[in-house]
């Protein structure tokens, strides 16, 4: 069995059968018929009944159920109407999101590993190397942004499969130790999986028993050790359509140009009366000075929650807003206070540190708001 770390996460390539693994979670591709009929006979009537009902409701919809007989722990079904072989690589992708969005948003259990098989080398007779690439890379992908998610994600084939177990190595070898002249961007999303019905603005207030908390709160507790706060009164995922498809057009414009992934996650403290002008209308450029002009006149990020938190002004209630942000780093240089917008052949302005400088709204998405006293 061939593996590789990343981060607090790992990959496998292993062979034997996905119904048989003593996993937390095992992914099917419910528009997949014949491994999607396998894992529904062997899991027994109750789980037959739970996925006919869920598919009859939302039919496009990603839905986790509990494991009826089988000896994983949470059976994920992921549809992918799409799926044939002349399929596009965001097919494959979107399977990936798909599993770690449940895998985030699961309150009942732990999810710490979890097994994908070889999607589309079977009846859909997709090519066995271009799966093998786009889902390991896909992976590689999400487990890169989520440094602080211990998750380990098998890829198992079928032991008659040596062909497609072959393709599946060469792969992992690749992202192991890729030569540098083969160095591609990491896979990152060009269009939303599917229609989205939900509102067009929203403030989800995430459960503190759920993963994604767990881990924001990681990220802000890890970063805010010079600075004293009694607790985290909440932390919100913001939705906003609008921000988010321009954010991921930008994203999808500089792994493009620069060939390289250059998004961070980093603190954006600020007002109450801030925030909630954020959430709405971005990070724009009316920000610009609010967190100092040292570095250039524009908006000011950092890795570190300690500094974010001298701006993150309390309200009468002495609650203070920060927001843990995805922001394009891009190319940057050293910035100084006469900077009004960023110089020629750059995208941001630092401190050489940890203080990241933006200058288009479309820069950053400011994906959770942490709430603390």
């Amino acid at each position: 069995m061939g593996s590789i770390k990343i981060f607090s996460g790992s990959i496998h390539v292993c062979t034997g059968d996905i119904t048989q693994q003593e996993m937390d979670a095992i992914v099917v591709v419910s528009t997949a018929a014949r491994l999607r009929d396998s894992v529904l006979e062997q899991a027994g009537d109750k789980i037959k009944k739970l996925y006919t009902e869920q598919a009859q409701i939302q039919p496009d919809t990603s839905f986790s159920t509990s494991n009826g007989r089988l000896p994983c722990k949470k059976i994920f079904f992921i549809p992918a109407p799409k799926l044939s072989k002349s399929a596009d690589k965001w097919v494959f992708r979107t399977i990936v999101s798909e599993a770690i969005q449940l895998i985030v948003n699961e309150k009942t259990i732990i999810i710490r590993s979890i097994v994908f098989p070889a999607v589309g080398c079977g009846l859909n007779g997709c090519d066995a190397t271009f799966v093998a690439e786009t889902l390991m890379r896909a992976v590689s992908y999400e487990l890169e942004q989520r440094p602080n998610l211990p998750l380990s994600v098998y890829f198992v084939i079928q032991s008659k499969e040596t062909i497609v177990f072959n393709k599946f190595e060469e792969q992992l070898k690749l992202i192991k130790s890729p030569p540098r002249s083969s160095i591609r961007p990491p896979v990152v999303p060009r269009k939303p999986p599917r229609k989205d019905t939900g509102p067009a603005f929203e403030r989800r207030i995430l459960e503190p028993s759920s993963n994604i908390f767990k881990e924001v709160l990681q990220t802000f507790r890890s970063s805010m050790s010079n600075q004293p706060y009694k607790e985290v009164i909440s932390i919100e995922n913001i939705r906003n359509k609008r921000w988010y498809r321009q954010y991921l057009a930008e994203r999808d414009d500089f792994n493009d140009r620069l060939k390289q992934n250059t998004e961070k996650r980093l603190f954006h403290g600020c007002s109450e009366k801030a925030a909630d002008s954020i959430m709405k209308e971005f990070f724009n450029r009316g920000f610009a000075g609010a967190n100092g002009t040292a570095y250039g006149q524009g908006c000011y990020f950092s890795s570190n929650a300690s500094y974010s938190h001298k701006y993150a002004i309390p309200n009468d209630k002495g609650e203070r807003r920060m927001f843990l942000a995805r922001v394009l780093v891009g190319k940057t240089t050293k910035g100084n206070s006469s900077m009004k917008i960023c110089p020629l052949g750059f995208d941001s302005t630092t401190d050489g540190s940890h203080i990241f400088v933006i200058y288009r709204d479309s820069q950053a998405f400011g994906e959770y708001l942490i709430t603390y006293r």
